[in-house]
């Protein structure tokens, strides 16, 4: 009878613990649905309201969501209004997480047709787009090895055998590398310019000096924060500049 109650003790705090979880994906499956049907219909304006809800809710880590067709809907809404700013930062951070050669084309194109920099091919950036997307497969996959190699060192012990130090050494290294890129990742960031004539400066200070102006839509990488403002590299690595964080969108 205690065992019995204990376990619906236990389950009662596990499915309350849930609830707000489960609330949460309800309320985003039924915006998600409603701002499809408004797409379906042309309201445009009022489908991009609630896909803009959704998406902050994900930027916010409030565990958010967001589908690779409802970025695509952003960016044909934002560029039928002509804001391109935008249209181009649904773009890349849809690029940023599933690599398309037809988003790449589309985010060329917007950026040849509206004069913008920063939109130069990046084999760096390819590359961590590819590990986003396959990330749990390439953490799963690194886990397992160094669970192999972690049997297969307790096995050789148990018979009695020489323990490879090499392998030590590569079990380890493996679940060092599993932790740093399960809870850290890849720390890339790309800002789009949101504004017009936005001042970089080459200190983190309004009292800094202007170094260069970045127009609206304009790409820059992020490397560092610093209370509102943001260290970027612009142009090449060598170009260093700080730039309002309210000032860009923020992709990563």
């Amino acid at each position: 009878m205690q065992t019995c109650r204990l376990f619906l003790f236990v389950l009662f705090f596990l499915l309350a613990g849930l609830m707000p979880e489960i609330g949460y994906a309800q309320d985003y499956l039924a915006k998600l649905d409603r701002a499809d049907s408004l797409f379906r219909q042309r309201k445009y304006t009022d489908a991009l309201k609630l896909f803009e809800e959704i998406l902050e809710n994900k930027q916010d880590k409030r565990k958010g969501y967001f589908t690779y067709k409802m970025l695509l809907q952003m960016a044909y809404i934002a560029e039928g209004l002509n804001d391109y700013a935008a249209a181009m930062y649904y773009l890349n951070l849809y690029y940023l997480n599933n690599p398309e050669q037809k988003v790449l084309n589309k985010i060329s194109e917007l950026a040849s047709k509206n004069k913008l920099i920063g939109y130069e091919p990046n084999d760096v950036e390819y590359l961590v787009a590819l590990y986003k997307k396959n990330q749990v497969w390439f953490l799963s996959f690194i886990f397992a090895l160094f669970l192999s190699f972690l049997g297969f060192l307790i096995y050789r012990r148990a018979k009695g055998k020489e323990i490879l130090y090499p392998s030590i050494a590569l079990s380890f290294a493996l679940a060092i590398f599993f932790f740093i890129y399960n809870y850290y990742g890849l720390d890339w960031k790309k800002g789009i310019v949101k504004n017009e004539k936005v001042f970089l400066m080459n200190a983190p200070s309004a009292g800094g000096d202007m170094v260069s102006m970045l127009n609206k839509g304009d790409c820059v990488q992020i490397i560092g924060h610093e209370d509102v403002w943001y260290k970027v590299r612009w142009k090449d690595k060598d170009n260093i500049a700080y730039l309002r964080a309210n000032n860009v969108y923020v992709i990563q």
